[in-house]
């Protein structure tokens, strides 16, 4: 039986960063992961001052930097092109040190394969439970293998198999919401280079930013829409883009050609899920990271850069602690009301951005453009300047 002193269930984002840290502690660790092979999937991806803090500190944060696009402002429109507010970013990433990029996720998953290296990662084992046995834990694959730890970190995402043993009555929650979300090479765009377009129209938002350079010389755009609608709904027989485009049609450009320009297999349909604050993360030498133990919304664009700021806090418990138990519980002490805090503020706010009703909307834009942008960064400063390692 193969035996490592941490094992990972899950290569993800969270996954491998924890395994990354893990290793440069001098800890052995491996990852399993169920998919035979990481694919190039999913689409753009935020990492805000605080996750390239953590991913400078695993040496990777220049590397990263050079494969993304700056964000330095949000500039926020209705769906007609009336500009009701301005974020300057770039204001709270030259407090902290750190720039705000976005990039494919794909991309950031390659660099962190490359770091840990085709060593640490097991791919195609699909982890179907665990059994503690003694001090440490067994765990079973769907193949036959098994695989024994001093603890098991299940990393394994939304529909986590080690969050399911260890709380079988935990649900996810549906968070109302369907996100649509595109990557696509253009030639030109009205929006200039380190802004984001986030544009709010009855019941939906759309938004539009650069994901670093396309091919040829091209601009690639990353856009989303995300809006209200039945969960485990079908798009109807035009297909996404069509679904699309029934939303947005009418909307301020470069809208409606991003979406035309975007081929059909290229559009992702996702419900959006969530976990409600879990009672605990872990039992003996188990615990949770990332989506599996705090699964938020997408309205604060957190959700990976929680998952690597998780990993961080892991690796340095269990370097400071030969007791595993008492790290992992350390750990989770550290992580719990910081992830739940981000948690309900990415729900707080979803709460104004999808409204239908008129007079809701009038008066949120009215809000909006009365604001100063200083109380918006006065309310986002804590969640990226947050020292999660102190």
């Amino acid at each position: 039986m193969e035996s490592h002193g941490v094992v990972i269930v899950g290569g993800g984002i969270g996954g491998l960063c924890a395994a990354i840290a893990l290793r440069q502690a001098g800890l052995d660790v491996a990852v399993y992961e169920r998919t035979a092979a990481w694919r190039h999937a999913g689409a753009g991806l935020s990492l805000w001052p605080n996750a390239m803090r953590a991913l400078e500190a695993l040496g990777l944060a220049g590397e990263v930097a050079a494969l993304g696009a700056p964000w330095r402002q949000t500039v926020i429109h209705r769906w007609d092109g009336k500009v009701l507010s301005r974020l300057p970013v770039e204001v709270l990433c030259r407090e902290l040190g750190q720039p705000t990029l976005v990039l494919h996720r794909a991309e950031l998953m390659r660099v962190l394969l490359e770091a840990l290296g085709p060593d640490g990662v097991f791919p195609g084992a699909a982890c179907t439970g665990f059994h503690r046995e003694g001090d440490g834990v067994r765990i079973d694959f769907a193949d036959g293998r098994q695989v024994r730890g001093q603890c098991l970190i299940g990393a394994d995402g939304l529909h986590s198999v080690v969050r399911q043993q260890l709380f079988p009555d935990v649900r996810v929650r549906y968070g109302g919401r369907t996100s649509w979300r595109g990557i696509v090479d253009v030639t030109s765009t009205p929006i200039p280079e380190g802004e984001q377009f986030e544009i709010y129209g009855p019941g939906a938002r759309f938004g539009i930013c650069h994901i670093g350079p396309g091919a040829s010389g091209s601009k690639r755009m990353y856009w989303f829409l995300l809006t209200a609608a039945p969960e485990g709904g079908c798009d109807p027989e035009g297909g996404h883009k069509e679904a699309v485009l029934s939303h947005v049609r009418g909307w301020m450009a470069p809208v409606e050609s991003l979406v035309h320009a975007t081929p059909e297999a290229e559009i992702l349909r996702t419900d959006i899920h969530y976990l409600a604050p879990l009672p605990s993360w872990g039992d003996g030498p188990v615990s949770l990271l990332g989506d599996a133990a705090h699964a938020m919304v997408t309205d604060m664009a957190q959700g990976a850069c929680q998952a690597i700021e998780d990993a961080l806090v892991l690796a340095r418990r269990l370097r400071e602690d030969t007791d595993k138990v008492r790290a992992l519980r350390a750990y989770e002490s550290r992580r719990r009301p910081r992830t739940a805090h981000v948690a309900e503020l990415s729900l707080r706010a979803g709460a104004l951005r999808y409204l239908r009703n008129p007079l809701g909307r009038w008066g949120r834009d009215l809000l909006m453009r009365a604001l100063p942008p200083a109380v918006a960064l006065n309310q986002l400063r804590p969640v990226v300047a947050h020292d999660f390692m102190g």
